[in-house]
């Protein structure tokens, strides 16, 4: 309900905020002209005293006396003071950049040579003005205008210099201050501030932007300025016109606020109705509704079918179907539960009786392998045992408690450390080979169990009977470990090994290949780098998982 009024007051509060927008636009494109226009009045008029102090240093450079440093140079040079309150001082120098003549007096010998406006004004060979600087003649602030000469043969004859007043630019910049938050300031070409008409704390200026821009900038108090620069001559020097951004902008944001409040004021009122009357109407009842069927959802099936009488009716009719559909899925959660004791107590008796089945058949053999004196059947039948007693073990572990039995999983150290202890025993009379083995505990699948159970009884029992010399002692070891979805079994021993040549038309060779294959794994056999054999098994976990219903 609250979006379909949003939706239904969205085209008027856009309405207002594209006005709000256009009026904002405006405001700021006044205040903008309003900066261009005085900044560039501000300029055009500080100008004026340059463009004196250059057209007289030209006129003065047309004097003979003044061309020729002579004993009318100073006369001549004093000529160009008359009507000029701006200037305070000329001096005429030579091509060495020494001091022939001045208005005022000097201590001779002087030299420019060393000055950066000297060798600026010497390269740029045309009339250039200094930064701010404490005349080496005059012994105040000014600004040094200087006009390079050439004599007839166009070579360097020195220049003329004129010492333009600071306090006399300082004087005219207060004066063209027309509103009293507004700010004039002379910058040089890196921004840094020359002159300005008050105390006040200003950012660093901008000078290389776009003529008549407006820029902004904060000041280090954190007032936000708003400021259009014009040039005073040339790069070197520009003017700034600066006002507080938020003493211009003012008027005109609070009217665009305004603009922008109202539609919002609108919507949240006619929002706030709608909640009230949603949230006592439907939303507490839709509340109740979840809650009841989040205690469902828990197995909690004990509600009140009475809590939603008062609620309106289409919700009502929500709550009763609710606690018909909770009582139907009690009952049918009672009996797959009754289902699924059965199950497993059935498939917990038919491991026990299938563990029975083949111990029996593992007594058999044993009582027909006494009978036996031919060693190899003996050796044959015992090998038999010991993979029937592989497949009673894993049938053992799998009705046990301690393991994983209802999802058909038994842990892989348990199985293998039975399985050492039952080849140990079938194996006694080999007392001298030590049967270790080092396994964590890890839950695979029984399909997955039973060809790796079946591999590692070959792979122990070729231990047995080729490893070792008769009464010769060693050590065989079982290691598996799991990494990156890749099970692992190791069988090592320290021992001779036995015949390569003749491992592939073995019978325990031949299954050792199949299990290995059934996993979708790989088998290695190897000799170790300390002697011995390695018989290492490795296969992925979820392709044996994947595969195991169709083994």
């Amino acid at each position: 309900m609250i979006l379909v009024v949003v939706a239904a007051l969205l085209p008027i509060g856009t309405l207002s905020v594209v006005q709000a927008l256009g009026s904002l636009d405006y405001a700021r494109s006044l205040i903008a002209n309003r900066l261009v226009t005085s900044a560039l009045a501000t300029a055009g008029q500080e100008r004026d005293t340059l463009i004196i102090a250059k057209h007289t240093l030209t006129t003065l450079s047309e004097n003979a006396n003044v061309r020729s440093m002579g004993l009318g140079c100073r006369e001549g040079l004093k000529a160009g003071l008359l009507g000029n309150p701006a200037l305070n001082n000329f001096a005429r120098s030579d091509a060495n950049a020494v001091v022939r003549c001045s208005v005022l007096p000097f201590n001779a010998p002087l030299s420019f040579a060393r000055e950066t406006w000297w060798k600026r004004g010497i390269v740029a060979n045309d009339f250039t003005i200094s930064a701010p600087i404490i005349g080496a003649i005059s012994k105040r602030p000014v600004l040094i205008g200087m006009l390079p000469i050439k004599d007839a043969n166009g070579r360097n004859d020195g220049a003329i210099t004129v010492a333009i007043k600071l306090d006399w630019l300082q004087a005219s910049l207060d004066k063209a201050t027309k509103d009293n938050s507004a700010v004039i300031a002379v910058t040089d070409a890196a921004g840094e501030i020359i002159l300005i008409n008050g105390s006040a704390k200003l950012p660093k200026f901008n000078t290389q932007a776009a003529r008549a821009a407006i820029q902004e900038a904060a000041s280090s108090d954190g007032t936000e300025w708003m400021y259009s620069t014009a040039p005073l001559y040339e790069q070197s020097l520009h003017v700034i016109y600066a006002e507080p951004k938020k003493q211009m902008m003012a008027t005109a944001l609070m009217q665009a606020r305004i603009d922008l409040i109202l539609p919002i004021v609108t919507i949240l009122l006619a929002s706030l109705a709608l909640w009230a009357g949603t949230n006592r109407l439907v939303i507490r009842w839709l509340e109740s509704l979840r809650d009841l069927a989040s205690q469902f959802a828990r197995g909690d099936y004990t509600g009140d079918p009475q809590r939603c009488e008062r609620a309106p009716r289409e919700l009502g009719a929500l709550c009763d179907d609710l606690h018909v559909m909770a009582n139907a899925i009690e009952a049918r959660d009672a009996d797959l539960q009754s289902a699924l004791a059965a199950k497993t107590v059935l498939t917990i008796d038919i491991h026990h009786r299938v563990k029975n089945n083949l111990q029996i058949v593992s007594s058999l053999l044993n009582l027909q392998s006494r009978r036996i004196e031919d060693p190899a059947a003996k050796a044959a039948l015992d090998q038999t045992r010991a993979r029937i007693g592989a497949l009673a073990q894993i049938h053992r572990l799998l009705y046990e408690d301690s393991n994983d039995s209802a999802h058909g999983e038994v842990d892989i150290a348990v199985l293998l450390d039975q399985l050492t202890i039952q080849l140990r025993a079938l194996h006694r009379h080999q007392a001298n080979i030590d049967l270790v083995c080092t396994v964590q505990p890890h839950f695979i699948p029984v399909d997955s169990a039973v060809p790796l159970s079946l591999f590692a009884v070959e792979a122990i029992t070729n231990v047995y009977r080729h490893a070792f010399p008769a009464d010769a002692p060693g050590t065989g070891r079982i290691d598996f470990d799991v990494a990156d979805n890749q099970a692992r079994l190791r069988v090592t021993d320290d021992g001779l090994g036995y015949e390569r040549a003749s491992e592939s038309k073995s019978m325990g060779h031949q299954l050792m290949a199949a299990f290995a294959h059934q996993l979708h794994g790989e088998m290695k056999v190897v000799k170790g780098t300390d002697g011995g054999t390695v018989v290492t098994l490795t296969y992925p976990l979820i392709a044996a998982q994947s595969s195991a219903p169709h083994q």
